[in-house]
């Protein structure tokens, strides 16, 4: 077994492990700017996520305020029953 075939093998795979890591190093590349696109819609998706909460913060404030006005309307109405019905009974 002489040295040369070695040496020649040696070669070819020093030159197979820079050709792997090149490539290993390309899809690193890729791999980092896909997680930044992503990085960037989630930020985005964050983003609409919160607007929808303030929506839904004003429909509830928008909601209390009918609750209010329909507690007053009931006392309202019911008020009035009651005074028309108190006055029918003690008008005699």
């Amino acid at each position: 077994m002489s040295a040369q075939p070695l040496e020649i093998r040696m070669a070819h795979l020093e030159g197979a492990y820079e050709q792997i890591s090149h490539r290993l190093g390309t899809i690193e590349q890729r791999l980092g700017s896909m997680e930044l696109k992503f990085e960037a819609r989630f930020g985005q998706v964050d983003g609409r996520f919160g607007q929808i909460d303030a929506r839904f913060v004003q429909i509830d404030a928008r909601f209390a305020q009918i609750d209010q006005k329909f507690i007053w309307l009931f006392g309202l109405i019911g008020s009035s029953w009651i005074t028309t019905i108190l006055a029918v009974l003690y008008h005699r």
